[in-house]
C-alpha cells in the first residue's frame, strides 16, 4: 500500500485490531468474510478505453453508460481516469489515495457518517480499503454534466473495498453517475464499497447508481449522506442483476433546517438471488422532508425484502414511504418492511405498501391486442420499472429505460 499519513495508518490500526471483536452485518444472507482476499493481482493504468482488456470492455460496453470522460477502477486499481477533462474551475477530483496525502482536512470526513465500528464489514472496510474518489465542489459551483465512474470486479474471492467521499459546499450542485459490474465468470467475489457525502447549506447532490453483477458475486454498498441547512439530495437506484446476493442499507441523516431528500430505487430480482435492500432517512432537521420510493419486480425464483425507514425528530417534519412489488413467479417472493418512528407531536410520517401479481385486466387487455402473454408481462413490467418518474438527463433515461427492457425480456 503507497504511504499513507499517521492518521490513516492509526485508523486503519484501530480497524483490524477491531474485525474480529464486532458483530456481522445485521441484514442479508450470512457470508463469511473472512473468505476473501484483500489484494488483487495488479491493474495498470492505460490512456484509452480501446487499450483495456478485451473481457472489461465488453462488460462496460454492455452497461453502456460510460464515456471517454469518465473513471474505471478494476479491482482495486483505478486504470482509466479521463474526469478532468471536463471540470470546471473550483472541483477537486482525484484518486481517493492520492487525495487522502494531499488535502489534510480529509481527516475530517472520513468516516463520518457511517461509524468504523457499526460492524465486522465497515472495519474491513477501514482497514483495507483500496481505491475509490474524492469529490470536492466548491461554494456556488454548478456542474452541468454528470461525473461518471465505474466499479469493476475482477477476481475471484476477492473483496473490492472502495471508500468514495463527496463534498459538495454550499450552493452547489453535481450530479454522480457510477456504475458496479462484475467480470462474468467471476466467483465468489464481493463488492463493499463505502460512499459518504456531504451536503452543506443549500446545495444539491443526485446520486444515480446503476448494479448489474453476475451470479458469483456478493454485493454489500454501504453509504452514508448528511445533508446540512436547505440541502437536497437525490438518490437513483437501478439493480438490473443482483448477483448471488445483495445487502444495502444507505442511510440519509437530515440534520438541517429544511434539509430534503428523495430516494428512488428499481429493483429487478432473477434467478436465485437474495437480495434485501434497506433505505433510512433520520429527519432531526425542522422543517425537513424526505421521501422514499421503491419498485421491485421478482422473477425466477428470487427473494427480495424492501427495508424502509424514517424517524422524525424535529418539529414539522414530513417523510412519505412506498414500495410496490409484482411477483411474476410462484417462486419468487417480495417482502416489504416499512417502519416508522415519531419522535415530536408535529411529525407526519406516512406510508404505503403494495405487493401483487401481473393485474390480470391489464394482460388480458394487451393479449386481445395480439401480444403473446409473455409479450405483455413484459410491456407490464416495464411500464411499472419504468424510469421517467427519477428526473434523470433525457439520454440517461433512455440507456436506463432500454437497459430494463433488456433484462426484463431476459428474465421472462
Amino acid at each position: 500500500m503507497s504511504y499513507e499519513p499517521n492518521w490513516m495508518k492509526k485508523r486503519r490500526d484501530l480497524a483490524r485490531s477491531l474485525i474480529n471483536r464486532l458483530p456481522e452485518p445485521k441484514y442479508g444472507v450470512h457470508i463469511d468474510l473472512d473468505e476473501f482476499l484483500y489484494e488483487a493481482k495488479k491493474w495498470y493504468r492505460v490512456e484509452t478505453i480501446d487499450d483495456l482488456p478485451p473481457e472489461v470492455r465488453e462488460v462496460l460496453n454492455r452497461m453502456g453508460l460510460f464515456s471517454r470522460n469518465s473513471a474505471i477502477q478494476v479491482d482495486g486499481d483505478i486504470v482509466y481516469n479521463e474526469l478532468r477533462k471536463n471540470i470546471p474551475d473550483g472541483v477537486i477530483v482525484e484518486n481517493i489515495e492520492a487525495a487522502i496525502r494531499k488535502y489534510p482536512y480529509i481527516e475530517n470526513y472520513w468516516f463520518k457518517t457511517v461509524p468504523l465500528s457499526l460492524n465486522k464489514l465497515t472495519a474491513i472496510n477501514a482497514a483495507y480499503s483500496r481505491g475509490g474518489f474524492f469529490i470536492h465542489v466548491g461554494e456556488k459551483v454548478r456542474l452541468k454534466t454528470p461525473i461518471q465512474a465505474c466499479f469493476l470486479v475482477a477476481s475471484s474471492k476477492y473483496a473490492q473495498l472502495p471508500h468514495n467521499i463527496l463534498i459538495a459546499e454550499p450552493h452547489s450542485e453535481v450530479h454522480i453517475l457510477t456504475g458496479c459490474t462484475a467480470l462474468t465468470f467471476t466467483a465468489f467475489s464481493l463488492h463493499a464499497g463505502l460512499t459518504e457525502i456531504f451536503v452543506k447549506e443549500g446545495a444539491r447532490v443526485i446520486y444515480t447508481m446503476i448494479h448489474m453483477w453476475p451470479p458469483g458475486v456478493h454485493i454489500r454498498p454501504l453509504k452514508g449522506v448528511v445533508v446540512e441547512n436547505g440541502g437536497e439530495f437525490i438518490s437513483n437506484y437501478v439493480l438490473l442483476r443482483g448477483g448471488a446476493s445483495l445487502q444495502a442499507f444507505p442511510t440519509v441523516i437530515l440534520r438541517g433546517r429544511a434539509a430534503t431528500t428523495s430516494t428512488r430505487s428499481i429493483v429487478i430480482g432473477t434467478d436465485s438471488t437474495d437480495i434485501d435492500l434497506g433505505k433510512a432517512v433520520y429527519l432531526l432537521g425542522e422543517k425537513s422532508s424526505a421521501r422514499l420510493i421503491s419498485r421491485a419486480v421478482a422473477m425466477g425464483k428470487s427473494n427480495i425484502k424492501i427495508r424502509l425507514k424514517a424517524l422524525g425528530k424535529a418539529h414539522n417534519v414530513k417523510a412519505h414511504l412506498e414500495c410496490d412489488g409484482i411477483i411474476v413467479s410462484d417462486e419468487a417472493s417480495i417482502k416489504a418492511i416499512p417502519e416508522l418512528i415519531g419522535h415530536s407531536k408535529n411529525a407526519e410520517l406516512h406510508h404505503e405498501a403494495s405487493i401483487g401479481k401481473v393485474a390480470e385486466e391489464q394482460l388480458l387487455y394487451l393479449m386481445s391486442r395480439g401480444f403473446e402473454p409473455e409479450e405483455a408481462t413484459a410491456l407490464i413490467v416495464r411500464g411499472f420499472l419504468d424510469p421517467s418518474g427519477m428526473g434523470l438527463p433525457k439520454p440517461l433515461e433512455r440507456q436506463v429505460r432500454a437497459m430494463v427492457k433488456m433484462f426484463v425480456e431476459k428474465a421472462l
